[in-house]
């Protein structure tokens, strides 16, 4: 899994720095660095003494393996915090491709580690590893960045040991997590990740090696072209937007920003670290799975802090907006909850599923990677944010049947220049599917709408400017659309609605009539592939491999074929370039389809 790279974010705007707060990367501590704090102020040593401070008691087995039949089409990258002890027993490893221990902690004098915990006996390895899932180590470095890179012996020390640590585990890579590194060590950084790279993956074949990248790079200390060649995966840490230490209350991972917030956000981060050339499938987007608590001068969202906020893992979360009322601010489409404690207000921001969902939209639709979750183990036993993880990242994704769909600048905001992606809206069992657009401005860009899952589906229509769709109705029980942009301006876009009638009894859905069989992501093909597929009557077929915005750039094998299961040879020609694709299978007017990675 070669060749992710990162992109840089840097955004010198004085008049924009001084107008609003800035991100926690800038401000002040990240969440990461609060929580290895404040549980590393504990002193435990071992799963078991965690298990007992988390009220987790007896032995516990690992969940029961579904027998769905869904298969993950994307990266979905977990921290696992030490501090959760033996919780990894009850994640979904079906639907967890990597998990990264937390942490080796360096020591930068050295390059050694203060301390390992549980890396060298942990469970969580075999355990992991049994149900296919990647296994990574993750240093973690939060000051003395200039004495570590500045030390040639301690830096190769870091490595040999890194190395040495996957080798023991027969893990499958290595993350770096440096938080706070000064603008003067940018050069010092690149040349340890490309030294780390080039150790790691001559003594690891096919290892991976990761780093967490903040939301925005101020001081602009990722060299995003010389780490090209060396780093496989970069994941943006989507999170901390609004901190511990915010002077205002509000969404910790905004998609968007609208008015109301500062012009930071989750689409902004992705889109500048795009913009800097890095390959969209080469970058995830780090998620929260939990929020921050401040009290607040009122309950007016955005509202002044009167003191630090208190973190809240997701869990807990939920429970206390069961009790408050869960409300949803719409410009950063977060949900928050409030309530008054001592004659205080208290806003509590934090992402749930809906949120989450729309953020797991957002990666589809800009076909990155996929995700990372901070942290593991903060969802409690609930089983909504592994539930919106299938339904989004599996091959047994659907949407819901009612929702709303803007423009990627959100409900209340522009759009952004020289944008293209593609959004697919397919209730599980729908019938059709209507789409109602209530606001519509797009000036010389150019929305597609399609009946189908893709762009090879039929055209219901093409539009621009001003000429809203009105409502438009897709009777194959798919709706995709596909939005251009170019430099020439932009407009507010778009808000619509969509909803669903479910099918007659006996019509078969595409998914049910056949499906390409063949192993989806994380297991990239190499240029030749094997794809099987399965016909429940005799029709004319064709395969078809189409990219990310649903234009076909090959045709597989156009035949006709009797009912049974069937074996499709199919060597990638060298002119198309690695990356994200979906083979798609047409026969008799419905189409199939699964992703699949070519190297």
């Amino acid at each position: 899994m070669r060749g992710f790279t990162p992109v840089a974010i840097v955004w010198f705007l004085s008049s924009i720095i001084l107008c609003f707060p800035l991100p926690a990367q800038q401000a002040g501590r990240s969440i990461v660095r609060e929580d290895a704090d404040r549980y590393g102020r504990y002193g435990l040593q071992r799963e078991e003494m965690w298990d007992s401070l988390n009220g987790r008691t007896g032995v516990q087995a690992p969940p029961a393996v579904r027998a769905d039949g869904c298969s993950l089409n994307r990266i979905v990258f977990g921290w696992h915090p030490y501090w959760a002890g033996t919780a990894y027993r009850t994640y979904d490893y079906r639907l967890l491709s990597d998990i990264c221990y937390f942490s080796y902690e360096v020591d930068p004098a050295t390059g050694g580690y203060t301390t390992l915990h549980d890396w060298k006996t942990t469970d969580m390895v075999p355990l992991a590893k049994a149900a296919g899932t990647r296994v990574h180590l993750c240093a973690t470095l939060f000051e003395g960045h200039a004495t570590l890179l500045g030390n040639p012996a301690s830096v190769a020390n870091l490595i040999d040991s890194l190395v040495a640590l996957v080798r023991l585990r027969d893990a499958d890579g290595v993350n770096i997590d440096f938080e706070g590194v000064p603008a003067s060590q940018r050069a010092a950084v690149t040349a340890f990740m490309r030294d780390l790279a080039a150790r790691l993956h001559a003594k690891v074949p096919s290892s991976t090696l990761s780093i967490a990248l903040p939301s925005v790079d101020w001081d602009n200390v990722y060299d995003v072209a010389a780490m090209a060649p060396y780093v496989d995966l970069f994941i943006i840490m989507g999170y901390d937007y609004h901190w511990g230490g915010a002077p205002d209350a509000g969404p910790v991972a905004p998609k968007n920003n609208g008015t109301l917030w500062t012009p930071y956000d989750v689409t902004r981060s992705v889109n500048t670290y795009l913009k800097r050339g890095i390959p969209a499938g080469r970058l995830s987007l780090g998620v929260p799975y939990y929020g921050y608590d401040w009290p607040a001068a009122d309950s007016t969202p955005g509202a002044a802090t009167l003191g630090g906020g208190e973190s809240v893992v997701y869990s807990a979360a939920a429970r206390n907006a069961a009790t408050h009322g869960r409300r949803w601010e719409p410009q950063s489409s977060t949900p928050y909850y409030i309530y008054r404690k001592d004659s205080v207000w208290r806003q509590c921001w934090y992402d749930d599923s809906v949120s989450l969902r729309a953020k797991y939209d957002l990666v589809m639709m800009k076909n990155l990677a996929g995700i990372g979750i901070w942290a593991l183990s903060y969802d409690g036993s609930s089983p909504d944010l592994w539930n919106t993880i299938r339904n989004t990242f599996t091959s047994c994704a659907h949407s819901e049947c009612a929702g709303t769909f803007t423009d990627m600048g959100g409900p209340a905001g522009g759009y952004y220049d020289n944008d293209r992606y593609s959004f697919t809206i397919a209730p599980e069992r729908a019938g059709s599917v209507t789409l109602d657009f209530f606001s519509f401005s797009i000036a010389n860009d150019l929305l597609t709408i399609y009946d189908g899952r893709d762009t090879l589906a039929p055209v219901i229509g093409r539009f621009t400017g001003t000429a809203s769709p009105g409502s438009v109705v897709a009777t194959s029980g798919a709706l995709t659309l596909k939005f251009v942009s170019d430099s020439g301006g932009t407009s507010w876009g778009w808000i619509a609605n969509w909803n669903c009638a479910p099918a007659a009894a006996g019509v078969a859905r595409a998914d049910e009539v056949r499906r390409p069989d063949i192993e989806a992501y994380p297991n990239p093909f190499s240029r030749a592939a094997v794809i099987e597929y399965r016909l429940a009557r005799e029709a004319d077929i064709e395969l078809s491999l189409v990219d990310a915005l649903g234009e076909r750039v090959a045709t597989i094998v156009r035949r006709h074929d009797v009912a049974g299961r069937y074996r499709v040879q199919y060597q990638v020609a060298s002119d198309i370039p690695a990356g994200w694709y979906m083979v798609v299978i047409t026969a008799g007017g419905i189409s199939g389809r699964r992703p699949i990675v070519i190297r």
